[in-house]
């Protein structure tokens, strides 16, 4: 590299170094001596582009200095917001949901909703089991032995009046004992083969009356299981912190010694296996002794494979020894800033809530988009489909993606916020001993188009993905398994296109919170990172999803253990039917408070990962 970008190196190397020496806090200073410091100037060197120049500003901590990213995409983002408001005043204004619940007879009148239906809110069948015969009625009939029924007769029902008959004879209308359903239609009471139908619908609705007294009765438990939950991950994390080493090499020793087992245990049953030559000349006993042999073989082949596999493992781990280590010390580093910054588990539920919103927003308002359309005239359903005009439909089109792409800007939220929050703990700034309320003011005044420019990305893939499903799902109903195969590795494909996108928006994010730049600018830095040090990310991001598996699989089973042991054993387990739904109840609560923390504590491992190689 030139001179001058060997100065600026060494400059702000000798910053670093000065810092790190001043610091304070036992864990920063545990975490520098995890680090080889005498490899600072040759790897910073390793991780950029050729002459490019290395801001000497960020041996302080992340770049103070900031500028508005990426306005264009800003500017873009904030008139779909407008344009997603007006569709939705749009949809509210004009659309009737009530078309899409009340239920329609055979002339395409809605009982209870069309004009002169209003006091005839539910649908009757004159003849049970001929269900294109329904006429709109006052109040359903109680029992068999009313003759009229107080009806709007249509073009299938002249008169609501007794006739007996065949159910297949368009004149007989049956008079029947029954309730409205859904405060809707009426179904026979005296029905067997109905109540036969029904039954396991009835039954599921008692057990559930039962499991919702049940976690009535075990609310307070399982107030307690979340608190239970949130003290293992902050124990989860000292663990980690303290004994993430010795984990990792005991998990990379037993492995290897496993597969020198493994070796050994089928080179004893070949040793142990028999093979009688009797001397026949007979060709099946022939074939039969050829057949042991090889069979005898495959244990000796296997035990070499076994070997071999392990002594590549092995030679692995000492190639890699500097590598595992620095793996290490990042975990460490990792879990120390969600015991130090524990502020920073707010933000993923209040994202959640956030994302939540989206989600109900995006229901409701399509709702009321697609209750613009016309009742379908050719339809003979009780519940009648609609059919939209290519204006409404290209509303409703962009209101699913303006509201995905609100969520990914919500989720992408959250990772800057973690990982400035981390950027800037990383350093210990004695003026900012507040870590979250910055990163929501750079993520909101200064990089809120790059966050937008990301999630854009994330919210076309979606778009496309969602599309292919509906491809898939019309050839399915239309029975065409070609076109519903391709489309189904289509959608596949672009899957694995949507992990790869939130890999490097993540990463990208990172950069954006470290050194302040666009998101093009700083994907192509991340990625040139990641490529540039492929095995340490590589080895880092592993380990660091084994701990986030160890962390949520602990957690989950420790709070559910714990609420099951008290449910069982306290006075409460008179008061429930049976444990088990408590106990579902307990893993659930138990593993949403674990993804909370591995969240943080997986966004802090990616963060310290790109700091520890850019101040390496």
């Amino acid at each position: 590299p030139p001179r001058s970008t060997q100065s600026r190196s060494s400059a702000a190397s000798d910053v670093y170094k000065r810092q790190v020496s001043t610091q304070s806090t036992w864990g920063r200073l545990f975490f520098v001596r995890e680090i080889d410091q005498r490899k600072m100037s040759s790897t910073r060197q390793k991780l950029y582009e050729e002459g490019e120049k290395i801001d000497p500003s960020l041996g302080k901590g992340p770049v103070e200095e900031r500028g508005c990213t990426d306005i264009i995409c800003l500017f873009i983002y904030l008139a779909t917001f407008v344009a997603l408001v007006i569709v939705a005043i749009f949809g509210f204004n004009h659309g009737q949901p009530e078309k899409l619940i009340y239920p329609y007879d055979v002339d395409g009148n809605a009982c209870g909703y069309s004009e002169g239906f209003e006091e005839y809110r539910y649908i009757y069948f004159p003849a049970p089991g001929n269900y294109t015969r329904n006429v709109c009625v006052r109040t359903c009939p109680e029992s068999s032995e009313e003759l009229v029924v107080d009806c709007k007769p249509n073009k299938r029902v002249k008169v609501c009046a007794f006739v007996p008959g065949k159910t297949s004879d368009p004149n007989t209308f049956l008079i029947y004992g029954s309730k409205p359903v859904l405060d809707r239609i009426c179904l026979p009471i005296n029905s067997e083969e109905l109540y036969q139908k029904i039954r396991p619908a009835i039954e599921a609705a008692d057990k559930t009356q039962e499991w919702a007294v049940d976690l009535e009765k075990s609310w307070k438990v399982i107030v307690g299981v979340a608190g239970l939950s949130i003290l293992l991950g902050f124990l989860f994390m000292v663990f980690t912190r303290y004994f993430a080493g010795i984990i990792t090499w005991i998990c990379l020793g037993l492995t290897l010694g496993l597969i020198v087992a493994l070796g050994f245990f089928l080179k004893n049953k070949y040793d142990n296996f028999d093979v009688i030559d009797v001397g026949s000349e007979d060709s099946q006993q022939e074939q039969e002794l050829k057949k042991e042999k090889d069979d005898r073989d495959t244990y000796l082949y296997g035990a070499y494979i076994a070997w071999g596999i392990a002594a590549i493992f092995a030679v692995a781990i000492v190639c890699l020894y500097s590598r595992i280590k620095l793996a290490i010390a990042v975990v460490k580093c990792a879990a120390m800033f969600v015991n130090d910054c524990w502020s920073s588990l707010v933000v993923p539920p209040v994202v959640l809530i956030l994302v939540l919103f989206h989600i109900c927003w995006l229901f409701i308002v399509g709702v009321y988009i697609y209750s613009i359309g016309e009742i379908d005239p050719k339809s003979n359903a009780v519940i009648r489909p609609l059919i939209l005009d290519s204006k409404t439909k290209y509303y409703l089109y962009f209101h699913i993606f303006g509201c995905f792409w609100n969520i990914a800007l919500s989720l992408a939220f959250c990772e800057f916020i973690l990982a400035s929050a981390c950027a800037i703990w990383y350093f210990q700034r004695q003026d900012k001993p507040f870590y979250i309320l910055p990163s929501i003011k750079r993520a909101i005044f200064n990089h809120l188009g790059s966050l937008a420019f990301g999630s854009f990305i994330l919210a076309i893939v979606w778009t496309v993905k969602l599309w292919l499903e509906y491809l898939a799902e019309q050839s399915r109903q239309a029975h065409n398994q070609v076109t519903e195969f391709i489309f189904r590795v289509l959608s596949y494909c672009v899957s694995c296109f949507e992990r790869f996108i939130k890999f490097l928006n993540k990463n990208a994010y990172i950069q954006i919170a470290i050194q302040g730049k666009s998101f093009c600018e700083s994907a192509a830095a991340a990625l040139s990172l990641m490529i540039r040090n492929a095995v340490r990310f590589g080895v880092t991001s592993g380990l660091g999803e084994i701990f986030v598996f160890i962390g949520k699989a602990l957690i989950t089973a420790g709070a559910a253990a714990g609420g099951y042991f008290y449910v069982t054993k306290a006075d409460i387990r008179h008061q429930i039917s049976s444990p088990i739904l408590p106990t579902i109840a307990f893993i659930i609560v138990g593993y949403v408070i674990a993804d909370l923390f591995m969240t943080v504590y997986s966004m802090s491992v990616d963060t310290v990962l790109q700091l520890s190689l850019i101040h390496i």
